[in-house]
């Protein structure tokens, strides 16, 4: 990944746009590799780069609200039948973490129920 977006702690709003911007710039150039951009699926991974920094960056901003992000799992719907739960089982993390309490955990990432390292 881009050594500009690894850190998560010290990114900010202005820099995480930079980056996405020159990424799209890059892609439409055909210079992914050459830049250091990931080349296998690399939409797909830079928005989840791009999901993860914001969710800190925002939980950083409003200290009063509790906001995270969660992978719900791989989930069997009519978009993607090949899942392997079902969407009662998708909904269990983010339905947990729209009921923490006040003060709850902030600025992370959840793999359906669990902490995740981003």
């Amino acid at each position: 990944m881009r050594e500009q977006l690894s850190d998560f702690n010290q990114i900010t709003e202005e820099r995480l746009q930079e980056q996405l911007d020159q990424f799209l710039k890059d892609f439409k150039d055909g210079l992914l590799e050459e830049h250091g951009w990931p080349t296998t699926t690399s939409a797909y991974r830079v928005s989840k780069i791009a999901l993860n920094a914001y969710t800190r960056i925002l939980a950083k901003k409003f200290p009063n609200f509790c906001v995270n992000c969660v992978h719900p799992g791989y989930v069997k719907t009519d978009m993607n039948p090949q899942g392997n739960i079902n969407a009662e089982e998708g909904a269990r993390g983010p339905v947990m973490l729209a009921l923490l309490p006040e003060g709850g955990p902030s600025g992370l990432d959840f793999d359906q129920m669990e902490v995740s390292d981003f």
